[in-house]
């Protein structure tokens, strides 16, 4: 049996440098032997490489050498690295005698065999501190360093760069002014360049996602830029790979229920198994019919970034429809005629709090003994919104039955029967007004809706109201065909969820699944942000006990003073960063509270970044720039390098609306903490102010984070 090939994501642009005459071998010598015998030492042609696990090389056209990673017992080749022979033993790491050198031994055991002693590793550590340091000087004395190499022609013709880029490229001489680029030339074109001057070393590649192309001849289309390096299609794991073969044929039987954390590729999975139900049925229903599926989540930036995978997946539709909406946008289309007489209202704004003042006002003339004071406002929206109408709840017996987990304020009987008055009492008050609110509407639409779709795919719905995901679900014709991903720990909306009381024809028994492995964020990434977990109270632990594959720098803590500082940091921070991952502006996020950071953000941050604001609803993951968001925005989006400014006290946590619960309000800011900071695949720096210290970075230590203070 033939073994299947596969490669890191940067191999095609390996690929693109080689000469012509190495690119001319991958038909005719490359593929054949990777894919019959590359595990058959063959010297000087095929060898394994000595005190490195599982890597091995062949020999290509002279002098350039391909280093492969094999996987006897699933009979795979990683394609690695490909370079002339002089350099590929230095981004191998290699002493002069071609095994595994102190930078591999410091940075990298996991890629040696047989594994280094701890005073082989403390020794390779120091010496790599001490250049670690020297580097370190470098940077801070030249903020915008000159190139280490000059841009010539026959280097740029090497690269895969397109002849009409070459003007611009001849003429930049610093590393901002390259990176500046970003803004006037495809981020696949100026990644080339990136990665012809820096190229990855192994310990760099073998963090790298794993793609798989469907024919060897679209790798080298890769290498000649008419293809983009994202287009190949991830590769699953065993664990999703047989999640994914339920769906093969279109006879699964649902409801399913897939839970992960961060970076566990829930949605990624989900999208995966839409396209094995494509494939499986042949664009057909078992009635002849084209498919119909909806693929639906809370956010419109989850909307953007589901359609920027599926194309990535190179999911094509055919004959079959499928519709990728927010539930919003979804409930919009089944609201009667006689409530869009009337004028909607967002619970968040004052109109709706103004309303509910005079209710609460009258109420509370006629009854003097209630426990509803006048600052409750906000409690009773929030009740209101999540409990009463995010249920569905028709009668007051209903509510007082209702689930309120993850309601930190206790209610008894009779203090839910007075607040179902009030509630009572603000409906009639916002009808005579000819009002009703935002959060109504889903629970209107689910009242109204008629089945529409073969399958109905629900991302996030942590963060949807049980309502709404009774309405998606009486979308589908067969309830059985329903998904859902889910995660409550990165709940930032809601309150909890109980899966049990969403809807009686939800039953996962045998059909949940939890994704054990997060392919996002590193080991140290990761190890930091657990620690910003929610509380025991709201923790999920199955999905915080993952294991991660990859390996990064630690995240950092900048502590400062004044804006000056976080400016010059920031920039520095960026700068760095983005030139060591060897990617583009457009790779970066700044995330931050409020809005009023996000206008700050825009002020410090340097031209050369093209730094541009977003909202929610029109996240342009394409922008060829940072992108700065609030992080509420970011939740469902990935960043290789992610900023978070403005925590601190009074920004995060933001204080809590007078009547609502403190360790409820604070709980939930602690969750959009950690969702913001597992934003970052990469590279994470979190700036705290020095003077209005926030209780979420109080407690992080120099175990887990590189502290700065400034």
């Amino acid at each position: 049996m033939d073994f299947k090939i596969t490669h890191a994501e940067s191999f095609p642009l390996d690929l693109g440098r080689a000469p012509k005459k190495v690119q001319n071998a991958w038909d005719r010598t490359i593929v054949p032997i990777l894919r019959s015998t590359p595990d058959r030492a063959d010297p000087p042609q095929i060898k394994r490489l000595v005190g490195y696990k599982k890597l091995w090389r062949l020999k290509v056209s002279g002098d350039y050498r391909l280093v492969y990673r094999l996987e006897q017992n699933n009979r795979t080749v990683t394609m690695l690295m490909l370079d002339n022979r002089a350099k590929i033993y230095k981004r191998l790491g290699a002493n002069a005698g071609g095994e595994p050198g102190i930078r591999i031994v410091a940075k990298a055991q996991d890629l040696i065999e047989p594994e280094p002693s701890k005073e082989e590793i403390g020794l390779a550590s120091i010496a790599m501190e001490a250049e670690k340091y020297e580097t370190k000087k470098y940077y801070e004395q030249e903020h915008d360093r000159p190139l280490p190499e000059l841009m010539e022609t026959e280097k740029l013709k090497c690269w895969g760069v397109p002849d009409k880029y070459w003007q611009k490229l001849l003429a930049v001489d610093t590393e901002n002014e390259l990176l500046a680029l970003d803004q006037t030339m495809p981020a696949e074109v100026l990644s080339r360049v990136l990665n012809g001057i820096w190229p990855s070393s192994i310990e760099e590649v073998t963090q790298q996602a794993i793609r798989v192309a469907e024919q060897p001849s679209e790798i080298k289309a890769a290498a000649e830029g008419a293809r983009s390096l994202e287009s190949f299609l991830l590769k699953l794991d065993d664990d999703q790979k047989t999640y994914v073969s339920r769906f093969e044929g279109g006879h699964a039987t649902g409801p399913w229920l897939l839970k992960g954390g961060p970076g566990s590729g829930k949605s990624t999975v989900a999208l995966y198994c839409i396209r094995s139900i494509l494939e499986g049925t042949k664009q057909l229903t078992l009635e002849d019919k084209p498919l119909k599926i909806l693929f639906t989540t809370y956010t419109k930036s989850l909307i953007n970034a589901s359609r920027h995978l599926l194309k990535e997946l190179n999911v094509y539709a055919g004959k079959n429809t499928i519709d990728i909406l927010n539930v919003d946008k979804l409930a919009t289309k089944y609201i009667p005629e006689k409530w869009k007489t009337l004028t909607l209202i967002n619970e968040d704004r004052a109109e709706a709090q103004d309303l509910l003042n005079q209710v609460l006002r009258a109420f509370r003339k006629k009854n003097t003994k209630t426990f509803l004071s006048s600052t409750d406002t906000r409690f009773l929206l929030d009740e209101i919104n999540w409990i009463i109408i995010g249920n569905g709840v028709e009668t007051v017996e209903e509510y007082v039955q209702t689930d309120r987990t993850g309601r930190r304020r206790a209610l008894t009987e009779s203090q839910r029967r007075q607040l179902w008055t009030v509630w009572e009492m603000y409906q009639d008050k916002l009808r005579y007004e000819k009002k009703w609110l935002f959060s109504e509407r889903v629970k209107v639409a689910a009242e109204n809706v008629t089945p529409q779709y073969d399958y109905v795919f629900i991302d996030e719905a942590q963060d949807l109201k049980p309502v709404a995901i009774r309405f998606c679900i009486r979308l589908c014709r067969d309830p059985r065909n329903v998904f859902l991903t889910a995660d409550s720990n990165q709940s930032i909306y809601g309150n909890g969820i109980s899966w049990s009381s969403v809807a009686t024809d939800l039953r996962f028994s045998g059909r949940a699944k939890i994704l054990k492995r997060n392919y996002r964020t590193t080991t140290e990434n990761w190890d930091a942000i657990k620690q910003l977990a929610p509380g025991v109270f709201d923790i999920d632990q199955e999905t915080l006990d993952i294991e991660t594959i990859y390996h990064g720098p630690y995240p950092v803590l900048v502590r400062y003073d004044d804006v000056q500082d976080l400016s010059s940091r920031l920039n520095e921070y960026l700068h760095e960063a983005l030139l060591s991952e060897r990617i583009t502006p457009g790779c970066a996020a700044v995330l931050c509270p409020t809005l009023r950071e996000i206008d700050l953000a825009l002020e410090i941050i340097d031209p050369c970044f093209n730094a541009k604001a977003m909202s929610s609803g029109d996240v342009d993951l394409a922008h060829p720039g940072v992108k700065i968001l609030t992080m509420h925005a970011s939740k469902g989006l990935e960043f290789a390098v992610v900023a978070l400014i403005g925590v601190e006290e009074g920004r995060l946590p933001l204080p809590p609306f007078k009547g609502v619960d403190e360790s409820e309000h604070n709980a939930r800011q602690r969750r959009l903490f950690f969702v913001a900071c597992s934003r970052a695949m990469r590279r994470l720096i979190v700036f705290a102010d020095k003077n209005r210290p926030s209780q979420f970075t109080e407690s992080l230590t120099d175990e887990y984070w590189d502290i700065e203070d400034l």
